[in-house]
């Protein structure tokens, strides 16, 4: 009935011949346009969508979708309404569907893929930037032409959406066979369950076509149905793909990840990762070669991980030859966070906490270990061990499980070699919790005697109990993996519970040394006054050297306090203890490395950043650093360089936005610095204005958008209870908006106050207008003389 009412509908322009078929949301037909004679697909909307539909609206839509006009990309010709059928018209393009060649039985080359998925990924980057969303990625939309690719119905599925709303807004969402407008195999949760979607619903689609055609599968093949399909995409997080470049299959699973702001922020950065792919005669592990068969790993909750999605670019960005063994790699370890088996959630800090006092322990007895941080965030990308050791550089890996309850804890360790994932020793230990220390002991010193025995060693030594309480050693355990999470919220979480581990054992010197670090890096994250927050650090830290003066962190919180109280000697002193107790202390570089920057030893500063990154090699943080001292020294492009790659790893990691548009702020070019800045300031809580609003300020002033500065100036004196904030960034933007008294007094009281970012980088470009007055000049100085 709908091929005759369409036919005779159209007679004067169409020649229906054949109908090819169709999916959830058309039907297909072949045609003839008489006028032009070529041959076109006109494509009918489906009988169950059509009820109802808007014809002025769809068609609406449809002239929207009709403006894309890109090489792969299979544009709209016309659409209407043909004998109360909804329609639009297609050219016809020769060859096959990525399905059908999918289901052809003669696989693709890994090459062949990476050529569709770059086609695809080009045809996303375009209609994002045109507004246009195409919600249906998958192979059947996909049509494979003279070694091309090329993707069709752009812009149907909101044309269908919008045009079934009231109002023509998209808010409202359709419904296809039970579930939301779309294919259930490749649906984003969000489009699953109904809510607003963006451009990043496509890029999940992209991922999921992307894991198909690198491994050969569906990454959730064992779910037959639409229902069961999408709680898959809701609850399930597929196996990591092996034998393919890593810097890929990072970003394939990046893609899939369930939360939007999780996955790349465009489709910008699958063609930057894609186009470093190497041709099949590369070499190394960025080169292509066949799928290898996929190891499923352990699953973990990867909350406590504070660095996602960063293994790719870092094998890009790393010394030498990416993947390459370093020197030592024979007795070299990497420890994996032991997964959590006792059905609680909330345990999983737990693992998470042993595998950090495994590390340290095993350092102890002479091995050399990545950090706790690196090894655990490529887990967290379902890396499995072999690939974890190879991206390392490490000889093997501990790995295992841990289940505790009614004040017993069970614990499932092995020591794998990344060589052939062969099982070199395993154990398992069945201890009341209050031996916990003992047990984290003897695994040190088993793996210890196991990597090194043979070399001729001194015995491992044994390290004592540090706390005769369980549960404080629980909540240390809990708020070191939210100190790890760097955010204002979690290092204030993670104080609370150091305070209370400290409360429950008094003698407990590690909950008072962990409790410094936090009070002493918390005023980079928060507008309070630096000052009550750097003393309180100092006494935290002097408390735990009075019970036991050999835990380096004290040192280093006793550092990065005394340089933000202004007695640089004495943090000089505190950072050389603390690396004298322990050099293997990520953090303590990184901080000391800053301490360079601000009295201006920018070689100190570049030696110090690479111990930080060689000891935590996926390390944002420590990258950011790398940044940070770059944009002092007035490196500036190469400044900028690191920021970028520190966003292509993650583009979530917002403090990397804000360095990068320091550094474009330093090179005059304000107008890229700013869409960062608002990007950034758009995602903060509600509440007090952030160092991030200050800047922001700053750029629009430097950029002549004096109105603008000026709102967001009266915005945060608003928020700040009638005063405009005292920071370096406040004095800055007043300076550039001419207000040079007020930017001076304004830098006095910031300086009084010790605002966090202007003390520890008062040599940043952003102040040199600001010096060229003696009273500025004496007073920045004065921060940088030790």
């Amino acid at each position: 009935m709908i091929v005759e009412r369409l036919a005779a509908a159209l007679a004067d322009r169409y020649r229906i011949e054949r109908e090819l078929g169709g999916g959830g949301m058309s039907r297909v037909f072949l045609a003839q346009e008489t006028a032009l004679g070529r041959p076109v697909v006109i494509k009918v909307v489906a009988q169950e969508l059509a009820e109802g539909l808007s014809a002025e609206r769809f068609a609406r839509e449809m002239k929207l979708a009709a403006r894309l006009q890109q090489a792969n990309i299979v544009p709209v010709l016309s659409a209407g309404v043909a004998g109360g059928v909804p329609y639009f018209t297609m050219p016809f393009v020769k060859g096959e569907s990525l399905r059908a060649r999918i289901a052809g039985g003669e696989p693709l080359s890994p090459q062949e893929s990476v050529s569709i998925l770059r086609d695809v990924a080009r045809a996303l980057a375009y209609a994002h930037s045109e507004g246009i969303v195409h919600r249906d990625i998958k192979p059947d939309n996909v049509l494979l032409s003279h070694g091309t690719a090329v993707v069709t119905d752009f812009g149907i599925a909101k044309a269908l959406t919008a045009s079934r709303t009231q109002d023509g807004s998209t808010a409202a969402t359709l419904t296809l066979a039970g579930g939301a407008i779309g294919t259930p195999a490749y649906m984003a949760p969000e489009q699953a369950t109904g809510d607003a979607v963006d451009h990043r619903a496509d890029l999940y689609a992209w991922g999921v076509m992307a894991y198909e055609l690198l491994s050969g599968a569906h990454p959730f093949r064992e779910h037959v149905g639409p229902q069961k399909l999408i709680a898959a995409h809701i609850t399930e997080s597929p196996v990591a793909i092996t034998g393919i470049p890593l810097a890929l299959a990072v970003l394939v699973m990046r893609c899939m990840e369930k939360t939007p702001s999780a996955r790349p922020a465009s489709a910008a950065e699958l063609l930057a990762v894609l186009d470093n792919v190497s041709t099949p005669t590369a070499s190394g592990p960025t080169a292509l070669a066949p799928p290898a068969p996929r190891v499923p790993v352990k699953a973990l909750v990867a909350a406590g991980v504070l660095l996602v999605g960063v293994v790719g670019a870092w094998l890009a960005l790393r010394p030498g030859k990416a993947g390459a063994p370093t020197v030592g790699a024979e007795q070299s370890l990497a420890v994996l966070p032991l997964a959590n088996l006792s059905g609680d959630k909330a345990d999983d800090y737990f693992g998470i906490g042993l595998a950090e006092e495994i590390t340290r322990a095993v350092t102890k007895n002479g091995v050399r270990v990545i950090g706790r941080v690196s090894a655990g965030a490529l887990q967290a990308k379902g890396l499995d061990e072999r690939a974890i050791a190879k991206a390392l550089g490490v000889s093997s890996v501990l790995t295992g499980t841990v289940q505790r309850a009614q004040g017993q804890v069970r614990i499932n360790v092995s020591l794998l070699s990344a060589a052939d994932g062969s099982v070199r020793w395993t154990e398992k230990y069945d201890r009341p919790l209050a031996n916990l220390f003992a047990v984290q002991d003897e695994i040190a010193r088993t793996v210890a005697d196991t990597l090194l025995g043979s070399l001729g060693r001194p015995p491992a030594t044994a390290a004592r109990a540090e706390t005769a309480d369980p549960e404080a050693h629980a909540l240390l355990l809990q708020g070191l993996l939210l100190f790890n999470r760097r955010s204002a919220a979690s290092l204030q979480q993670a104080i609370g519970l150091f305070e209370r581990a400290a409360a429950r054992d008094p003698h407990y010197a590690r909950a008072q040394a962990s409790l410094a670090m936090a009070l002493a890096i918390l005023p980079a994250y928060v507008q309070d006054s630096t000052t009550p927050l750097a003393t309180s650090a100092v006494a935290a830290a002097e408390r735990a050297i009075a019970m036991d003066s050999t835990i380096a962190e004290a040192y280093t919180a006793l550092g990065f306090a005394y340089a933000f109280l202004g007695e640089l000697s004495r943090a000089e002193t505190s950072f050389r203890r603390g690396l004298a107790l322990d050099s293997t202390v990520a953090t303590t570089w990184g901080w000391y490395a800053l301490f360079a920057t601000r009295v201006g030893d920018f070689r100190s500063a570049h030696d110090r950043v690479a111990r930080a990154r060689a000891l935590e090699p996926v390390s944002l943080i420590a990258r950011f650093w790398e940044a940070q001292v770059l944009e002092v020294e007035r490196r500036l492009p190469e400044a900028d360089s690191v920021a970028s790659a520190i966003i292509a790893l993650d583009s979530t990691f917002m403090l990397a936005w804000d360095q990068r548009a320091n550094a474009l702020l330093g090179m005059g070019r304000s107008a890229e610095a700013i869409p960062l800045l608002e990007r950034h300031v758009a995602v903060l809580p509600a509440g007090r204005p952030e160092e991030t609003h200050g800047i922001l300020a700053y750029a629009y002033a430097r950029a002549g958008r004096a109105n603008d500065a000026r709102t967001v100036l009266e915005t945060m004196r608003t928020r700040s209870g009638g005063r405009v904030p005292a920071t370096g960034a406040t004095a800055a933007a007043l300076e550039a908006l001419g207000d040079h008294e007020a930017a001076v007094a304004l830098l006095t009281e910031a300086i009084s106050r010790r605002d966090s970012w202007l003390v520890t980088f008062s040599r940043t470009p952003r102040y040199d207008k600001l010096r060229k007055d003696p009273r500025a000049a004496a007073m920045l100085a004065k921060l940088e003389t030790k």
